[in-house]
């Protein structure tokens, strides 16, 4: 069983479902996130709508299980933002709507913290994991500052940080968040991934592909649990990167 616990399903084609399931991958996260321009809340919510409601059926067909995140992306926040955040409740009584997100900030930019801040109480309060985007521009700076953040309003136990590099893995190895590895072109390759997981151990991370319409490798997953098979690593440890940890982190029932 392989879950990829981190991607934007509504910008891959049909056949990329096919390809993972063949491959090995039985369920996936897919996140909200900014496929557009997202300057008013009618395009958010109607974005949300499609992670909710339409994916998890179009994937189905392959017998891929989905599950889903929604929130405001630090790179989409409409000038009426709030009507999105009254209409979150509404989508998280969804049973297979599992986490708050993808949500972050993508720089220290003022707005980007109000609504991240607004977003990590809404979770605290109702005792949500979250799904927390960092940066590819400046990332240990504002990385510092999503975690400052986090620090303050949220449980850290309930927090999924995300692509996690060799930039930001020595400020929060020590941290009680869940850490996601995402196995990307443009981010961490396969033999990178292998051997941060070789490092620094496999009981803290998740992997994820991220795939969106950015450069993605859909097969990024399956060819991560190859290389670490090849390279002799324990079935048990790679057990837990591949679904074990994701499934505890989100207490999922499977």
């Amino acid at each position: 069983m392989i879950i990829d616990a981190h991607m934007h399903a509504d910008t891959r084609p049909i056949e990329n479902f096919k390809d993972i399931k063949m491959a090995g991958v039985d369920a996936v996260v897919t996140c909200a996130h900014d496929p557009l321009e997202m300057k008013k809340s009618n395009v958010t919510l109607e974005h949300l709508n499609r992670v909710v409601y339409q994916e998890p059926k179009r994937i189905s067909k392959h017998n891929v299980k989905v599950y889903a995140a929604v929130g405001i992306h630090p790179r989409a926040i409409p000038d009426d933002y709030e009507n999105v955040l009254k209409e979150l409740p509404n989508y998280m009584k969804e049973d297979h709507v599992i986490a708050v997100g993808e949500i972050g900030l993508n720089s220290t930019a003022q707005i980007e913290q109000e609504v991240f801040i607004k977003q990590l109480q809404y979770a605290d309060e109702n005792n949500y994991n979250i799904i927390v985007h960092t940066p590819r521009t400046d990332k240990p700076t504002v990385t510092k500052r999503t975690i400052e953040l986090m620090d303050e309003y949220i449980n850290p136990k309930q927090v999924q940080l995300d692509h996690i590099d060799y930039s930001i893995v020595d400020m929060v190895i020590d941290k009680e968040y869940t850490l996601g590895i995402t196995v990307q072109p443009e981010k961490m390759s396969v033999d990178d991934t292998v051997k941060m997981l070789d490092e620094y151990g496999f009981d803290k991370f998740v992997l994820d592909s991220d795939m969106s319409s950015a450069p993605s490798n859909h097969m990024s997953l399956p060819e991560t649990k190859h290389s670490l098979e090849v390279n002799g690593f324990n079935k048990k440890d790679i057990d837990k990167v591949i679904y074990k940890n994701l499934v505890k982190f989100h207490n999922l029932k499977i």
